[in-house]
């Protein structure tokens, strides 16, 4: 069976709730998050072993200051009440100049809206595996 393309809802989302957590925007972050246990691992970071639960993710966003996406034009695919997104955003980060970052999203539907069950977010990294 082939792939559904996401639809304009899900890359929109994809694109707010990123830049939602660049912008330290705790709210939105919240509002469009799913989380179904306390211990559920919400995002991978690009630090080793860099794993944060819901409640660290908010602590993490209120710890560090805020970054700008300058460009982000995510792709994706649905299938069913899942779906999945990812996007190589450049990033102002301040004093450290532009990076081009790694960004993706699994989402679910529930209750009819689109929310973020899981980010992956790192620096992308010229070498070969």
């Amino acid at each position: 069976m082939p792939l559904t393309p996401a639809p304009t809802e899900v890359l929109k989302l994809a694109t707010d709730w990123f830049n939602a957590a660049l912008s330290r925007d705790r709210d939105f972050v919240t509002a469009h998050t799913c989380t179904f246990t306390a211990d559920w691992i919400v995002t991978i970071g690009s630090e080793p072993y860099a794993h944060y639960r819901f409640d660290d993710l908010l602590a993490h966003l209120g710890e560090v200051p805020p970054r700008r996406s300058v460009t982000s034009a995510p792709h994706g695919f649905v299938d069913g009440d899942t779906a999945w997104t990812v996007d190589f955003p450049e990033v102002d980060m301040r004093h450290d100049g532009m990076i081009t970052a790694r960004h993706t999203l699994v989402m679910r539907r529930v209750d009819g809206a689109w929310k973020v069950a899981h980010s992956h977010l790192s620096e992308g990294v010229k070498r070969l595996l």
